[in-house]
């Protein structure tokens, strides 16, 4: 268990490495941006991008998690497709040969950062503090979720210097979430803020796996706000209303991953979306985290629970959480949420 979550803690350092790479030259510099379409945009927003770093930084942690593991290879899914511009992107052998693959894209200044970011040694970072005594875990049973740079459009307007206050790269996340492909249960998460304390950047890591219900990260310190739940800037005015008129603080903040990571860490309570804009790779591994720390993801509709051993292939919009999310951060608020839905 131990190797598996330093893996995945090391695949989301290479995909925050490649994301502030683009941080490293002028604001000027051209971010490859392409629009996604049909299958693969977000039906939330009127119109949804990706950028080139979003699909080299998915690369980037795939080839690190299948270099570990080969039997999961092929169980690694992530948001992005690998192609951008024309081009396929993937990691090569050398620094030298994705650069050349990159200046297909972008100017060989910006692509040779960014290929040295994705080739950079991240072992050890962050796994230094990691407990010892894990159980064994059958790795041929499991597959990964990846979302290799949560709140795009967040990371766009940082990235070029127009992001408002609260708003922009401290928003953005990687989010790399493993689950049992048997029985779709999530089991180990983890959550990288690139930009966190000025670009040092942090992990926040979990594993719910049989009786072993553990978290914790680097920098961390566990809050326990009870009266603030997050709810996304397309939510219903009246799910919102319903709640400030039961006496919780009601606030909304951008990127899934980002809130979920405020409920994780205890800086919220919940977070609810009622409709289906978030998806798999969203979820997956702050559900792990959220488990670990004694609380749950369940569907807003019915209040079931989520899964991820969904069928491989599929158009992108086939893995939103469809009956929309409630996170929480521990039974006792579920409880309360649930009596306010009701009444």
């Amino acid at each position: 268990m131990k190797h598996i979550l330093n893996t995945l803690i090391n695949a989301s350092e290479k995909a925050a490495c490649v994301a502030r790479s683009c941080c490293a030259g002028s604001t000027n510099e051209v971010l490859l941006v392409a629009e996604k379409f049909e299958g693969d945009a977000n039906a939330r927003f009127e119109r949804d991008f990706k950028t080139i770093s979003d699909v080299l930084a998915q690369e980037a942690a795939k080839t690190e998690i299948a270099g570990h593991f080969p039997e999961l290879a092929e169980h690694v899914r992530g948001e992005e497709c690998s192609e951008i511009g024309g081009v396929r992107i993937e990691l090569c052998d050398s620094v030298e040969g994705t650069t050349d693959l990159l200046q297909y894209l972008v100017a060989p200044a910006v692509a040779k950062r960014m290929a040295e970011a994705a080739h950079r040694d991240t072992e050890h970072v962050f796994c230094d503090n990691l407990p010892k005594d894990l159980p064994e875990v059958n790795t041929s049973d499991l597959g990964i979720w990846i979302d290799p740079i949560d709140a795009t459009a967040e990371f766009i307007a940082g990235v070029q210097g127009k992001a408002d206050a609260d708003h922009g790269l401290p928003c953005v996340t990687v989010l790399i979430g493993a689950y049992v492909r048997s029985t779709g249960e999530p089991v180990i998460g983890v959550i990288n803020q690139p930009f966190y304390n000025n670009g040092k950047g942090r992990v926040v890591w979990g594993i719910n796996y049989k009786d072993t219900h553990e978290w914790g990260g680097s920098d961390v310190k566990e809050n326990n706000e009870n009266n603030i739940i997050l709810m996304s800037s397309a939510e219903k005015p009246e799910i919102a209303d319903t709640f400030r008129e039961a006496g919780w603080e009601v606030k909304s903040l951008p990127g899934a991953g980002h809130k979920l990571l405020k409920v994780v860490l205890g800086e919220a309570a919940a977070y609810i979306m009622s409709q289906g804009t978030t998806f798999r790779w969203d979820t997956c591994a702050p559900h792990s985290i959220l488990r670990a720390r004694g609380g749950d993801l369940i569907t807003f509709s019915t209040h079931g629970p989520i899964t991820y051993n969904d069928e491989m292939d599929m158009e992108s919009q086939n893995y939103s959480n469809k009956e929309g999310i409630i996170a929480y951060s521990d039974a006792s608020i579920s409880a309360t949420i649930k009596k306010i839905l009701n009444n």
